[in-house]
C-alpha cells in the first residue's frame, strides 16, 4: 500500500501518491511544469500580512452548497487533516491538536494551526490564525498555559521556535486568535523540536555543515550562491537520496538550556550544543525521521538519547544500520555513548521512562540490510544488558508510548491490514497483551496525565477521514472532532469496505479488500484492480489522500485490492516470503484474487477491468504486461514510478540495500541471474495492452529512465500508450494541483478503455 508517511520508517517502494495540473500537452507525452540570527534575550515580535478576507473553512464552503455531488479528489484534498492530539499536561481536561486546512476553493494554499478542545463542554477554539502558507508544527504543552512550537510565522519566512500563552478564560474566547511570540531568530530554519518535562532544556535540529555553526553555515551558503558556480563533487554514496542531492549539509541536533523570564517568555540560557559537531551524519535520520520518535530526554531531563545514521562512508547506501546514542547533559563536555553498536541492524526510536532516568525502550531489527525486518521492543536499563520484550510475537511494532506511571506500554502495529493498538499491562510483572482498538488505522497515542487507561489518538478508515478520538477507561472510544462534517454531508461515497480471504499461492490464506461503487451494486460495474507498493506493505484500512478508494468508487468503479505475499501485516513469515519471489508468489496471488473476487462479486464486469499500481505495484504492472494469461484480463494498465529493468535499478537506485536484500542478498555483478529472473523487460515481446505511465522527475528511488524505457518499448511496438511527466515531483506527487491533474489523467484514461 502507499502508506502513511511514518509507517515503520519504510519508504523504499511504498508510495502514498498525491498527484497533478497540465500545462503542456503533446500527442503522446504530457509534461507538467512548475511555473537565523543569534537568539535575542527578549522575544521578537512577528510581522506578517493577514488574509482574513480570504479565509474560508471547508465547513463554511460546503454549507454554502445546495446540492450533493459525487466525491472527487478535489473534495478529498479539501478535507481538514488532523494530527498530534495532546492532553493538558496537568489535569487532562482539554486537548490541543494540529489542523491543516486547504484554500477554498482552488487548493492553491494551505495552513496548519493549533486547536484547543475542552473535553467537558466540547468547545473548540482555533488558537493560531490561519494564514495561507503559514504552518505550525511540533508543539509541546509544557505547563498549565504555555506551549512551545515550530512555525514559519517569522517575518523571515524561516521556521523558528514560538511560544503561545493561553489565557485563563479560553472558554470565553470567540472569533479572536492568540498572537505567538517568536523565541529564536536564526538565519536558517529549524527542523525539529523536543522539550524536556521540566521545561529546562530543549533540543532542535538545523541543517548545517558538519564542522560549522548555524551562522557559519549560512555564510558559506551565501558565498556559494554569490559565486555563480553550481558544481557538486562526490567521493562517496549517497549521491542523491529520495528526492535531493546530498551536497554536504546534515541535520544535527542542538541541545540548549532554557528559562522563563519575568515576563513569562522563555529564552535560551546557554549556548546551544551541536551534539554531532564534526560528525558527517544526520539525526533525525533522512528523509523521514523526526524528533518525537528518534529523540528522547530522560525523566529528569539530564540525559538525551538520539538515533543517528552512519553517513560517513558509502556503506550508508547498502546497510540499514542505525544506532542509538545517549549523552549526559549534566556534565559539560561529555561525549555521546553508543548503546546499540553491537547490533548491525537498525536500532531506533529511543524513549526514556517517565519515572526512571536509567530506563529506556527502543525498537530494533535483527537482520542487517533488511529494512522490512520485524521491529521488536528492547528494554535498556543503563548498562549494556538489554531485554527483548514479546520476543516470541511475530508482529512488527511501529510505535510505542509509555503510561505516565512508567509501568506499561501502548503499542501501535499493523495487523491484518489494520493499524491497531495493544496495551502491554506491566513491563516488570505481567507482560500480557490486550488489544484495545481493532478497527481502522490508529496512531499518535497520547496518554492522560492522571489516568493510565485513557488516551487520545488519531483514527481513520476507508470510509472516514482522520479524526481525533478519545479512548476511555471503560473501553469505549468516541470522536472528539467533526471539522469535515459539512463536507462529508455534501458528497456521495461508498459507505463500506469489506475484507475477504481466499486460497493464494502455496495454498496460503491471502486477504483482500472490496469496495463497491458509491452508486451501489444493482448494475454491472467496471473494476479498478489496485496493486500496492512496498512490496512489504499493505492496503491498510485507512483514508488516503493519494490513492483513495472513494475517488474510484464515486466514478462507478468497484475496487479490489489484494494484500499478496510480502504484505507486512500478516506476520513476519508472510512478509519475508517475497524475498527472491518478486514475480512469482505475488503474481499468483493477484491472479487467484482476481478470479475469486469476480466470482464472489458477480456485479463486477470482467470485461471492463483496469489494473493500477505504483512503485512495486507498477513493477507488477510491467510484469503483468508481459504475461498474457493475466494482462489480457485488463482493458488497460496504469503504472506510476515503476521498475521496468530490475538489473539496471540495482545500479542506479539510491538505497541499494533494498534491491540487494530482496533478490536474496546479492549485488548485480555477484549474481546477475537473480536480477534477471523476474525482470519485466525480458517479456516486452508479449506486451499487447495499452499502458499509461506516470513519472516524477525527482524520484531517485526508481529513476525516471525506468519509465521512459517502458514508454519507448511501447511506442516502438506500436502499442497505444501515454507518458505523464511531472518535472517537480518525486516518488510521490505532493503538489495538490498536480494531484488533481493526476486523477484527471488517470480517470480519463480508465474511462476511455472501460466505457
Amino acid at each position: 500500500m502507499f502508506q502513511q508517511i511514518l509507517k515503520n520508517k519504510k519508504f523504499s517502494w511504498s508510495i502514498a501518491l498525491l498527484l497533478g495540473t497540465v500545462l503542456i500537452v503533446l500527442p503522446t507525452l504530457v509534461i507538467i511544469r512548475k511555473n537565523s540570527k543569534h537568539n535575542h534575550d527578549q522575544a521578537i515580535s512577528q510581522v506578517t500580512t493577514r488574509n482574513v478576507d480570504d479565509y474560508q473553512s471547508n465547513s463554511d464552503y460546503y454549507q454554502s452548497l445546495t446540492d450533493t455531488h459525487d466525491f472527487s479528489q478535489t473534495d478529498n484534498l479539501r478535507l481538514d487533516r488532523l494530527s498530534s492530539p495532546r492532553f493538558h499536561p496537568i489535569n487532562g481536561k482539554s486537548v490541543i491538536y494540529l489542523r491543516q486546512q486547504y484554500h477554498m476553493p482552488d487548493l492553491r494554499g494551505s495552513t496548519t494551526t493549533l486547536h484547543w478542545l475542552d473535553l467537558e463542554t466540547n468547545k473548540n477554539v482555533q488558537l493560531t490564525q490561519p494564514i495561507w502558507g503559514k504552518y505550525d508544527s511540533q508543539f509541546f504543552w509544557i505547563d498549565n498555559n504555555t506551549i512551545l512550537f515550530l512555525s514559519n510565522r517569522a517575518s523571515s519566512g524561516l521556521i523558528q521556535i514560538f511560544q503561545l500563552t493561553l489565557p485563563a478564560n479560553l472558554l470565553e474566547v470567540t472569533n479572536t486568535f492568540l498572537e505567538p511570540i517568536q523565541i529564536t531568530n536564526y538565519s536558517l530554519s529549524i527542523g525539529n523540536l523536543l522539550v524536556n518535562r521540566q521545561a529546562s532544556r530543549l533540543a532542535f535540529s538545523c541543517q548545517v555543515y558538519s564542522n560549522l555553526t548555524i551562522e557559519e553555515t549560512f555564510t558559506r551558503l551565501t558565498e556559494e550562491k554569490n559565486s555563480g558556480r553550481s558544481v557538486y563533487q562526490f567521493d562517496k554514496l549517497f549521491i542523491r537520496h529520495w528526492d535531493e542531492y546530498m551536497t554536504g549539509r546534515r541535520h544535527h541536533p542542538f541541545v540548549v538550556s532554557i528559562e522563563r523570564q519575568s515576563n513569562g517568555i522563555f529564552k535560551f540560557s546557554s549556548q546551544p550544543i551541536d551534539v554531532l559537531f564534526n560528525v558527517d551524519s544526520d539525526s533525525p535520520t533522512r528523509p523521514f525521521g523526526d524528533a518525537r520518535s528518534q529523540w528522547s530526554f530522560s525523566a529528569n531531563g539530564n540525559s538525551f538519547a538520539y538515533t543517528r545514521q552512519y553517513d560517513e562512508t558509502s556503506a550508508v547506501a547498502w546497510t540499514t544500520n542505525i544506532d542509538i546514542y545517549t549523552i549526559d547533559l549534566s556534565i559539560p563536555g561529555q561525549s555521546s555513548v553508543c548503546i546499540t553498536c553491537e547490533n548491525l541492524a537498525a536500532d531506533t526510536d529511543p524513549s526514556y521512562s517517565p519515572t526512571d532516568n536509567n530506563l529506556l525502550i527502543y525498537r530494533a531489527q535483527s537482520k542487517p540490510g533488511y529494512e522490512s525486518d520485524q521491529f521488536k521492543i528492547k528494554l535498556y536499563n543503563g548498562s549494556n544488558s538489554k531485554i527483548t520484550l514479546l520476543d516470541d510475537w511475530d508482529r512488527s511494532i511501529q510505535s510505542v508510548a509509555w503510561s505516565l506511571d512508567g509501568q506499561s506500554l501502548f503499542l501501535e502495529l499493523s495487523e491484518e491490514a489494520r493499524n491497531v493498538i495493544y496495551h502491554l499491562f506491566n513491563l516488570f510483572t505481567d507482560q500480557s497483551l490486550t488489544r484495545l482498538v481493532s478497527t481502522g488505522t490508529s496512531r499518535n497515542i497520547n496518554v492522560h496525565p492522571m489516568n493510565n487507561r485513557m488516551f487520545v489518538f488519531a483514527h481513520q478508515n476507508f470510509v472516514e477521514p482522520i479524526n481525533i478520538y478519545l479512548y476511555s477507561s471503560d473501553g469505549s472510544m468516541r470522536p472528539l472532532t467533526n471539522h469535515n462534517k459539512a463536507l462529508l454531508a455534501k458528497v456521495k461515497m461508498s459507505p463500506t469496505a469489506e475484507a475477504f480471504s481466499f486460497t493464494g499461492a502455496r495454498g496460503d490464506k491471502v486477504w483482500g479488500w472490496h469496495m463497491p461503487p458509491s452508486s451501489g451494486t444493482d448494475k454491472r460495474a467496471p473494476l479498478a484492480f489496485l496493486i500496492h507498493g512496498g512490496p512489504q506493505s499493505s492496503w491498510n484500512d485507512a483514508w488516503g489522500f493519494g490513492w483513495n478508494f472513494q475517488t474510484y468508487s464515486s466514478q462507478g468503479y468497484a475496487i479490489i485490492a489484494i494484500n499478496f505475499h510480502g504484505s507486512d501485516s500478516y506476520g513476519q513469515n508472510f512478509t519475508d516470503s517475497i524475498i527472491g519471489e518478486y514475480g512469482s508468489l505475488p503474481f499468483e496471488d493477484l491472479q487467484l484474487g482476481l478470479s475469486y473476487a469476480l466470482n464472489k462479486f458477480p456485479y463486477i464486469d470482467p470485461d471492463r477491468a483496469v489494473a493500477l499500481g505504483a512503485s512495486y505495484g507498477a513493477y507488477m504492472i510491467y510484469w503483468i504486461a508481459g504475461h498474457p494469461e493475466m494482462s489480457r484480463r485488463f482493458k488497460t494498465l496504469i503504472a506510476h514510478n515503476g521498475v521496468f529493468d530490475t538489473r539496471a535499478k540495482g545500479y542506479s537506485t539510491d538505497e541499494l540495500w533494498f534491491s540487494e536484500h530482496d533478490v536474496g542478498g546479492y549485488t548485480p555483478w555477484e549474481n546477475p541471474d537473480v536480477y534477471e529472473r523476474y525482470n519485466p523487460l525480458k517479456h516486452v515481446v508479449n506486451w499487447t495492452q495499452p499502458i499509461l505511465i506516470i513519472l516524477g522527475a525527482n524520484d531517485y528511488r526508481v529513476p525516471i529512465t525506468q519509465g521512459i524505457s517502458a514508454f519507448t518499448a511501447l511506442q516502438r511496438r506500436g502499442i497505444e500508450s501515454r507518458l505523464i511527466y511531472f518535472p517537480t515531483e518525486n516518488h510521490w506527487i505532493l503538489n495538490p494541483l498536480h494531484s488533481l491533474s493526476w486523477y484527471e489523467h488517470v480517470q480519463s484514461w480508465m474511462h476511455k478503455w472501460t466505457n
